[in-house]
Protein backbone atom coordinates (compact mmCIF):
# COMPACT_ATOMS: atom_id res chain seq x y z
CA UNK A 1 0.00 0.00 0.00
CA UNK A 2 1.94 3.03 -1.04
CA UNK A 3 2.27 6.81 -0.12
CA UNK A 4 1.87 8.07 3.45
CA UNK A 5 -1.39 8.51 6.06
CA UNK A 6 -2.10 11.76 7.81
CA UNK A 7 -2.70 10.65 12.13
CA UNK A 8 -6.23 9.01 12.51
CA UNK A 9 -8.17 9.44 15.17
CA UNK A 10 -11.10 6.34 15.31
CA UNK A 11 -14.05 6.29 17.92
CA UNK A 12 -15.93 3.26 18.02
CA UNK A 13 -19.49 3.16 19.09
CA UNK A 14 -21.18 -0.17 19.31
CA UNK A 15 -24.68 -0.28 21.11
CA UNK A 16 -26.37 -3.46 22.68
CA UNK A 17 -23.76 -6.26 21.74
CA UNK A 18 -24.89 -9.76 20.67
CA UNK A 19 -22.05 -11.63 21.84
CA UNK A 20 -21.47 -15.05 20.21
CA UNK A 21 -18.09 -17.14 21.30
CA UNK A 22 -16.42 -20.01 20.12
CA UNK A 23 -18.26 -23.47 20.99
CA UNK A 24 -15.53 -25.68 23.60
CA UNK A 25 -13.74 -28.35 21.99
CA UNK A 26 -12.08 -26.31 19.69
CA UNK A 27 -8.20 -27.93 18.08
CA UNK A 28 -5.11 -25.20 18.21
CA UNK A 29 -3.85 -23.80 15.30
CA UNK A 30 -0.36 -25.15 14.02
CA UNK A 31 2.01 -24.36 11.09
CA UNK A 32 1.07 -26.06 8.05
CA UNK A 33 3.92 -24.35 6.54
CA UNK A 34 6.69 -21.51 5.94
CA UNK A 35 6.81 -19.20 2.69
CA UNK A 36 10.37 -19.01 2.29
CA UNK A 37 11.19 -17.48 -1.14
CA UNK A 38 12.81 -13.96 -0.68
CA UNK A 39 10.25 -12.71 -3.26
CA UNK A 40 7.07 -13.30 -1.45
CA UNK A 41 7.94 -10.34 1.49
CA UNK A 42 4.27 -9.05 1.54
CA UNK A 43 1.97 -11.73 1.16
CA UNK A 44 -1.05 -9.70 1.35
CA UNK A 45 -3.51 -12.58 0.03
CA UNK A 46 -4.11 -16.34 0.39
CA UNK A 47 -6.47 -18.76 -1.95
CA UNK A 48 -5.98 -22.68 -2.00
CA UNK A 49 -6.32 -24.67 -5.21
CA UNK A 50 -9.13 -25.97 -7.16
CA UNK A 51 -7.66 -27.23 -10.86
CA UNK A 52 -4.32 -27.44 -8.87
CA UNK A 53 -4.94 -29.52 -5.81
CA UNK A 54 -1.76 -29.41 -3.25
CA UNK A 55 -1.21 -25.73 -4.57
CA UNK A 56 -1.85 -22.48 -2.62
CA UNK A 57 -1.64 -19.37 -4.09
CA UNK A 58 -0.09 -15.73 -2.35
CA UNK A 59 0.21 -12.43 -4.28
CA UNK A 60 2.47 -9.34 -2.88
CA UNK A 61 0.69 -6.30 -2.71
CA UNK A 62 1.90 -2.74 -4.38
CA UNK A 63 5.37 -2.39 -5.92
CA UNK A 64 5.36 -5.90 -7.17
CA UNK A 65 4.54 -7.05 -10.95
CA UNK A 66 1.15 -8.25 -11.74
CA UNK A 67 1.97 -11.83 -10.53
CA UNK A 68 1.27 -14.10 -8.19
CA UNK A 69 2.75 -17.26 -6.64
CA UNK A 70 1.47 -21.24 -6.47
CA UNK A 71 3.24 -22.53 -3.79
CA UNK A 72 3.34 -25.88 -2.22
CA UNK A 73 0.56 -26.70 -0.14
CA UNK A 74 2.53 -28.74 2.19
CA UNK A 75 6.40 -27.55 2.10
CA UNK A 76 5.18 -23.69 1.15
CA UNK A 77 8.07 -23.63 -2.09
CA UNK A 78 7.58 -22.05 -5.10
CA UNK A 79 6.33 -24.19 -7.66
CA UNK A 80 5.24 -21.30 -9.60
CA UNK A 81 5.42 -17.58 -10.75
CA UNK A 82 2.22 -17.20 -12.38
CA UNK A 83 2.50 -13.91 -14.71
CA UNK A 84 -1.06 -11.88 -15.74
CA UNK A 85 -1.01 -10.17 -19.04
CA UNK A 86 -2.32 -6.81 -19.59
CA UNK A 87 -2.54 -6.60 -15.60
CA UNK A 88 -1.02 -3.82 -13.46
CA UNK A 89 -0.23 -4.05 -9.31
CA UNK A 90 -1.28 -0.54 -8.31
CA UNK A 91 -2.19 -1.94 -4.73
CA UNK A 92 -2.96 -5.59 -4.92
CA UNK A 93 -4.56 -6.19 -1.23
CA UNK A 94 -6.51 -10.00 -1.53
CA UNK A 95 -6.92 -12.94 -4.05
CA UNK A 96 -9.40 -15.68 -3.94
CA UNK A 97 -9.93 -18.93 -6.07
CA UNK A 98 -13.40 -19.45 -6.54
CA UNK A 99 -15.48 -20.50 -10.18
CA UNK A 100 -16.81 -17.55 -11.95
CA UNK A 101 -19.83 -17.63 -13.24
CA UNK A 102 -20.15 -20.09 -15.66
CA UNK A 103 -18.44 -22.43 -13.16
CA UNK A 104 -14.84 -22.13 -14.59
CA UNK A 105 -12.23 -22.54 -11.80
CA UNK A 106 -10.75 -18.65 -11.10
CA UNK A 107 -7.96 -16.82 -9.20
CA UNK A 108 -9.00 -13.49 -8.16
CA UNK A 109 -6.97 -10.73 -7.70
CA UNK A 110 -7.89 -7.20 -6.09
CA UNK A 111 -6.68 -3.95 -7.10
CA UNK A 112 -7.95 -2.04 -4.13
CA UNK A 113 -5.41 -0.82 -2.02
CA UNK A 114 -5.86 2.83 -1.82
CA UNK A 115 -4.52 4.43 1.85
CA UNK A 116 -4.57 7.82 0.92
CA UNK A 117 -8.55 7.65 -0.42
CA UNK A 118 -7.10 8.92 -3.96
CA UNK A 119 -8.56 6.17 -6.59
CA UNK A 120 -11.14 7.20 -8.85
CA UNK A 121 -11.74 3.48 -10.01
CA UNK A 122 -10.10 0.57 -8.34
CA UNK A 123 -9.69 -3.06 -10.48
CA UNK A 124 -11.18 -6.43 -10.19
CA UNK A 125 -9.09 -9.27 -12.25
CA UNK A 126 -10.42 -12.86 -12.79
CA UNK A 127 -8.08 -15.15 -14.92
CA UNK A 128 -8.42 -19.43 -15.33
CA UNK A 129 -6.61 -21.17 -12.87
CA UNK A 130 -3.64 -22.39 -14.01
CA UNK A 131 -2.90 -25.76 -14.02
CA UNK A 132 0.48 -26.30 -11.58
CA UNK A 133 1.39 -29.61 -10.07
CA UNK A 134 2.18 -29.87 -6.77
CA UNK A 135 5.84 -31.08 -7.45
CA UNK A 136 6.31 -28.28 -9.49
CA UNK A 137 9.37 -25.91 -9.07
CA UNK A 138 9.73 -22.29 -9.92
CA UNK A 139 7.82 -23.03 -13.12
CA UNK A 140 7.21 -20.37 -15.10
CA UNK A 141 3.51 -19.83 -15.91
CA UNK A 142 1.48 -17.22 -18.70
CA UNK A 143 -2.49 -16.82 -17.80
CA UNK A 144 -4.54 -15.40 -20.67
CA UNK A 145 -5.84 -12.10 -20.53
CA UNK A 146 -8.01 -10.96 -17.79
CA UNK A 147 -11.47 -10.28 -17.31
CA UNK A 148 -10.83 -6.26 -15.70
CA UNK A 149 -13.88 -4.92 -13.77
CA UNK A 150 -13.16 -0.72 -13.73
CA UNK A 151 -14.89 -0.51 -10.36
CA UNK A 152 -15.95 3.08 -7.72
CA UNK A 153 -17.40 3.09 -4.63
CA UNK A 154 -21.29 5.43 -4.30
CA UNK A 155 -19.45 7.48 -1.82
CA UNK A 156 -16.16 8.27 -2.93
CA UNK A 157 -12.26 6.29 -3.12
CA UNK A 158 -11.88 4.23 0.13
CA UNK A 159 -9.00 1.60 0.87
CA UNK A 160 -10.47 -2.25 0.76
CA UNK A 161 -8.30 -5.14 1.25
CA UNK A 162 -10.65 -7.65 1.28
CA UNK A 163 -12.22 -9.98 -1.15
CA UNK A 164 -14.57 -12.74 -0.94
CA UNK A 165 -16.05 -14.64 -3.74
CA UNK A 166 -18.60 -17.18 -3.76
CA UNK A 167 -19.11 -20.41 -5.90
CA UNK A 168 -21.53 -18.65 -8.23
CA UNK A 169 -18.70 -16.05 -8.92
CA UNK A 170 -20.35 -13.44 -7.20
CA UNK A 171 -17.72 -11.13 -5.88
CA UNK A 172 -17.46 -8.65 -2.45
CA UNK A 173 -15.09 -6.26 -1.26
CA UNK A 174 -14.84 -5.21 2.15
CA UNK A 175 -13.32 -1.89 3.15
CA UNK A 176 -10.53 -1.10 5.78
CA UNK A 177 -12.24 1.68 7.76
CA UNK A 178 -11.61 1.42 11.30
CA UNK A 179 -14.06 -0.49 13.51
CA UNK A 180 -16.89 -0.66 11.15
CA UNK A 181 -16.41 -2.18 6.98
CA UNK A 182 -18.75 -1.74 4.46
CA UNK A 183 -19.15 -4.80 2.30
CA UNK A 184 -20.10 -3.98 -1.27
CA UNK A 185 -20.76 -6.52 -4.16
CA UNK A 186 -19.50 -6.17 -7.14
CA UNK A 187 -21.45 -6.56 -10.66
CA UNK A 188 -21.71 -9.64 -12.06
CA UNK A 189 -20.20 -8.90 -15.42
CA UNK A 190 -17.20 -6.53 -16.33
CA UNK A 191 -17.96 -3.61 -18.58
CA UNK A 192 -14.82 -2.82 -20.74
CA UNK A 193 -16.33 0.78 -21.10
CA UNK A 194 -17.36 2.23 -18.28
CA UNK A 195 -16.34 2.12 -14.78
CA UNK A 196 -19.33 0.35 -12.81
CA UNK A 197 -20.92 1.44 -9.09
CA UNK A 198 -20.30 -1.09 -6.33
CA UNK A 199 -23.57 -2.00 -4.50
CA UNK A 200 -23.35 -2.15 -0.24
CA UNK A 201 -24.53 -4.67 0.98
CA UNK A 202 -23.72 -4.97 4.55
CA UNK A 203 -21.52 -3.79 7.20
CA UNK A 204 -19.05 -5.66 9.35
CA UNK A 205 -18.44 -3.97 13.06
CA UNK A 206 -15.42 -5.35 14.72
CA UNK A 207 -14.17 -5.01 18.44
CA UNK A 208 -11.35 -3.38 20.19
CA UNK A 209 -9.59 -5.93 22.60
CA UNK A 210 -6.81 -5.93 23.97
CA UNK A 211 -3.95 -7.89 22.07
CA UNK A 212 -0.69 -9.10 21.98
CA UNK A 213 -0.28 -8.63 17.92
CA UNK A 214 2.32 -5.69 16.85
CA UNK A 215 -0.19 -3.16 15.94
CA UNK A 216 -1.80 -3.45 19.18
CA UNK A 217 -5.56 -3.08 19.91
CA UNK A 218 -6.09 -0.92 16.57
CA UNK A 219 -5.53 -4.09 14.68
CA UNK A 220 -8.41 -5.69 16.17
CA UNK A 221 -10.95 -3.14 14.32
CA UNK A 222 -9.18 -2.97 11.04
CA UNK A 223 -10.56 -5.56 7.76
CA UNK A 224 -7.77 -6.78 5.89
CA UNK A 225 -8.57 -10.07 4.12
CA UNK A 226 -11.63 -12.26 3.75
CA UNK A 227 -13.09 -15.68 2.18
CA UNK A 228 -15.83 -17.69 1.63
CA UNK A 229 -15.63 -21.52 2.01
CA UNK A 230 -15.80 -23.60 -1.02
CA UNK A 231 -19.65 -24.33 -0.58
CA UNK A 232 -20.44 -20.90 0.17
CA UNK A 233 -21.66 -21.34 3.77
CA UNK A 234 -19.09 -19.71 5.37
CA UNK A 235 -18.00 -16.17 5.29
CA UNK A 236 -14.91 -14.90 6.70
CA UNK A 237 -13.59 -11.23 7.40
CA UNK A 238 -10.25 -11.27 9.20
CA UNK A 239 -8.33 -8.49 10.81
CA UNK A 240 -4.88 -8.84 12.30
CA UNK A 241 -5.77 -10.49 15.57
CA UNK A 242 -8.99 -12.07 14.78
CA UNK A 243 -11.27 -14.11 12.28
CA UNK A 244 -14.96 -13.66 12.19
CA UNK A 245 -16.87 -15.98 10.55
CA UNK A 246 -21.02 -15.95 9.55
CA UNK A 247 -23.16 -18.51 8.47
CA UNK A 248 -24.32 -18.15 4.84
CA UNK A 249 -27.42 -19.78 3.78
CA UNK A 250 -28.46 -20.47 0.49
CA UNK A 251 -25.96 -17.60 -0.51
CA UNK A 252 -27.17 -14.97 0.77
CA UNK A 253 -24.24 -12.78 2.08
CA UNK A 254 -26.77 -9.41 2.64
CA UNK A 255 -28.51 -11.78 5.37
CA UNK A 256 -26.00 -13.60 6.73
CA UNK A 257 -24.25 -10.42 7.81
CA UNK A 258 -27.44 -9.18 9.85
CA UNK A 259 -26.75 -12.12 11.71
CA UNK A 260 -24.28 -12.15 14.72
CA UNK A 261 -20.47 -13.71 13.61
CA UNK A 262 -18.52 -16.03 15.79
CA UNK A 263 -15.21 -14.54 16.49
CA UNK A 264 -12.32 -16.62 16.67
CA UNK A 265 -8.70 -15.49 17.93
CA UNK A 266 -5.86 -16.02 15.33
CA UNK A 267 -2.21 -16.86 16.03
CA UNK A 268 0.19 -13.12 16.55
CA UNK A 269 1.21 -12.98 13.25
CA UNK A 270 3.97 -10.02 12.38
CA UNK A 271 1.50 -8.68 9.85
CA UNK A 272 -1.30 -10.86 8.74
CA UNK A 273 -3.64 -10.23 6.25
CA UNK A 274 -4.49 -13.19 4.23
CA UNK A 275 -6.94 -15.53 4.75
CA UNK A 276 -8.48 -18.50 2.78
CA UNK A 277 -10.66 -21.74 3.87
CA UNK A 278 -9.00 -25.03 3.19
CA UNK A 279 -11.89 -27.83 4.00
CA UNK A 280 -12.79 -27.19 8.44
CA UNK A 281 -10.12 -24.97 9.06
CA UNK A 282 -9.06 -21.34 8.69
CA UNK A 283 -5.32 -20.82 6.62
CA UNK A 284 -3.96 -17.55 7.18
CA UNK A 285 -0.80 -15.77 6.33
CA UNK A 286 1.26 -12.74 7.06
CA UNK A 287 4.00 -10.12 5.69
CA UNK A 288 7.78 -10.27 5.75
CA UNK A 289 9.71 -12.87 4.26
CA UNK A 290 10.13 -16.60 5.97
CA UNK A 291 6.26 -16.09 7.79
CA UNK A 292 4.87 -19.12 8.59
CA UNK A 293 0.86 -20.32 7.44
CA UNK A 294 -1.15 -21.58 10.07
CA UNK A 295 -4.65 -23.74 10.14
CA UNK A 296 -6.85 -22.80 12.40
CA UNK A 297 -9.79 -24.99 12.68
CA UNK A 298 -13.04 -23.68 12.24
CA UNK A 299 -15.04 -23.94 15.54
CA UNK A 300 -17.47 -27.52 14.76
CA UNK A 301 -20.70 -25.96 15.49
CA UNK A 302 -20.57 -23.94 12.18
CA UNK A 303 -19.04 -26.71 10.35
CA UNK A 304 -21.76 -28.82 11.11
CA UNK A 305 -25.10 -29.15 9.16
CA UNK A 306 -27.18 -28.09 11.99
CA UNK A 307 -24.93 -25.13 12.70
CA UNK A 308 -26.96 -22.68 10.88
CA UNK A 309 -30.47 -23.46 12.40
CA UNK A 310 -28.37 -21.95 15.35
CA UNK A 311 -27.00 -19.19 14.61
CA UNK A 312 -28.21 -16.03 16.13
CA UNK A 313 -30.33 -13.43 14.54
CA UNK A 314 -30.09 -10.06 16.02
CA UNK A 315 -29.70 -7.13 14.07
CA UNK A 316 -27.28 -5.89 16.46
CA UNK A 317 -24.12 -4.66 16.31
CA UNK A 318 -21.88 -8.01 15.92
CA UNK A 319 -18.95 -8.86 18.35
CA UNK A 320 -17.49 -11.41 20.70
CA UNK A 321 -15.70 -11.17 24.16
CA UNK A 322 -12.89 -13.32 23.93
CA UNK A 323 -9.48 -11.47 24.02
CA UNK A 324 -6.78 -14.03 23.69
CA UNK A 325 -5.02 -13.82 20.17
CA UNK A 326 -4.18 -17.30 20.29
CA UNK A 327 -6.77 -20.41 19.77
CA UNK A 328 -10.05 -20.03 19.41
CA UNK A 329 -12.44 -19.34 22.77
CA UNK A 330 -13.25 -22.23 24.91
CA UNK A 331 -14.88 -20.57 27.78
CA UNK A 332 -17.95 -22.61 28.18
CA UNK A 333 -20.72 -20.37 30.04
CA UNK A 334 -24.30 -21.29 29.15
CA UNK A 335 -25.28 -22.42 26.04
CA UNK A 336 -28.19 -23.99 23.95
CA UNK A 337 -29.45 -26.79 21.80
CA UNK A 338 -29.77 -30.85 22.26
CA UNK A 339 -26.68 -32.99 21.89
CA UNK A 340 -24.03 -31.65 19.45
CA UNK A 341 -21.96 -28.62 20.24
CA UNK A 342 -23.69 -25.20 19.19
CA UNK A 343 -22.36 -21.50 19.28
CA UNK A 344 -23.42 -20.08 22.39
CA UNK A 345 -25.26 -16.38 22.54
CA UNK A 346 -24.94 -14.06 25.09
CA UNK A 347 -27.02 -10.75 25.63
CA UNK A 348 -25.41 -7.72 26.72
CA UNK A 349 -27.28 -5.57 28.46
CA UNK A 350 -26.85 -1.55 27.94
CA UNK A 351 -24.92 0.65 25.67
CA UNK A 352 -21.35 -0.29 25.12
CA UNK A 353 -19.15 3.22 23.94
CA UNK A 354 -15.13 1.95 23.30
CA UNK A 355 -13.13 5.08 22.46
CA UNK A 356 -9.90 4.20 20.33
CA UNK A 357 -7.54 6.89 19.91
CA UNK A 358 -4.87 5.76 17.46
CA UNK A 359 -2.23 8.06 15.79
CA UNK A 360 -1.02 6.64 12.37
CA UNK A 361 2.60 7.83 10.81
CA UNK A 362 3.97 6.24 7.93
CA UNK A 363 2.58 3.87 5.49
CA UNK A 364 -1.16 2.81 5.72
CA UNK A 365 -1.68 0.80 8.94
CA UNK A 366 1.95 0.93 10.25
CA UNK A 367 2.79 -0.33 7.04
CA UNK A 368 6.02 -0.15 5.73
CA UNK A 369 7.26 1.30 2.13
CA UNK A 370 7.30 -1.40 0.01
CA UNK A 371 11.36 -1.37 -1.71
CA UNK A 372 11.67 -0.69 -5.38
CA UNK A 373 11.76 -3.93 -7.52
Amino acid sequence: MPGSAPGVVALLAVGALLVVAAPPGSAAPGVVYRIADPRIDEASGLGVGVRSPGVDYVQNDSGDTARFFAVSATTGRTAAVVTVPGATNVDWEDLAVAPDRTGTPSVWLADTGDNDAVRSEVRLYRVDEPRVPAGAQNRAVRTGRPDVWRLRYPSGPVDAESLAVSPQGTAYLITKTLGSSTVYQVPSRPDADRVQTLVAVGTVTFTAHPTSIPLGELGTVTATGAALSRDGTLLAVRTYADAYLWSVRDGDVASALRRAPTRVPLPVQRQGEGIAFRGDDLLVDSEGVDQPVYAVPVPQALTRPSATSTAATSTAAPSTTSSSPRPPDTSTSGGSGSGSARTRDVVVGGAVAVAVGVALTGVGVVRRRRRAR
